[in-house]
Parts: structure tokens; sequence; C-alpha cells
């Protein structure tokens, strides 16, 4: 059993987990859901910064033009098509050594179904809802 989180839902799911009020062990698990999410987070940046360097116009040095803080792109197509690619790409956390981890995580999204979310809060909700079915049915193993 494997739940998949995209690359663009990332900090979004990290934001949200955050803001939740968990003690003990919750508290705990939500802090290593989030520590796996940020490592990959931070892995998604990183590619992204050298998607953009490929990207950029150079100067005569061979580097990236940046202009107000942001870069010259040169190929506006390739880097669109490059960076969807990036942020449709999953990150999977199987079971082994996450069970229980995914286990408390869905437990955690089982007792806010009474919460009223909107907006973006909503949306990142059912989303991890979603990816969290198979918990929910059981497909889980150890």
């Amino acid at each position: 059993m494997k739940i998949e989180i995209e690359n663009a839902k990332l900090i979004p799911i990290i934001n949200f987990m955050y803001d939740l009020k968990l003690v003990r062990k919750e508290s705990r698990f939500r802090r290593r859901f989030i520590n796996l999410l940020s490592d990959r987070a931070k892995l998604v940046e990183e590619e992204r910064k050298e998607i953009l360097e490929t990207y950029a116009v150079k100067d005569e040095q061979g580097k990236a033009v940046i202009e107000d803080g942001n870069y010259k792109i040169e190929n506006m197509q390739g880097l669109t098509e490059e960076t969807q690619e990036l942020l449709a790409e999953k990150l999977v956390i199987e079971g082994g050594d996450n069970y229980e981890l995914l286990k408390v995580i869905n437990d955690i999204l089982n007792d806010l179904v009474e919460e009223p979310y909107e907006g973006q809060t909503s949306e990142i909700y059912d989303y991890l809802c979603e990816q969290f079915e198979p918990v929910q049915s059981g497909e889980v193993t150890s």
C-alpha cells in the first residue's frame, strides 16, 4: 500500500498540517509527516531552480540573467512544460516502516471530518482524504 502526493501539493499540505492543534502521539507523527514532505519540497525547489537556469537567457560568462529578482527566460514554453512535469511528479510513501505514520495521519484526518473548511484549506483536506482512502479501507500492510 502506498500514498502518493503530488509535488504541487506539498507546501499547502505542510501548511495545513502545521496549523492543526494536536497533542502527544498525533503531534509527533504530524511532525514526521511534515518532515517527509519538507524534505521532498526542498528537493523540488532545487530542481525547479535547475529548470529555471536551463531555460534562462545566459550572459557572456554563461550565467543565467536575473532582472528584478526574476530569471530572464529564453524558452517559456519549455520552462512551463518542464515545470508542470516536475509539479505533477509524486512523492510515494509506502507502508512498511511508515505503516504507523500512515495510520495516525489517517486517524487525524478522520477526526477532522466534522470541521468546516473553505477555499484552499477545503481543497487540501479533500485531497488528503482521497490520498488516504486506501488506508481507510484497510489496504495498508505493515
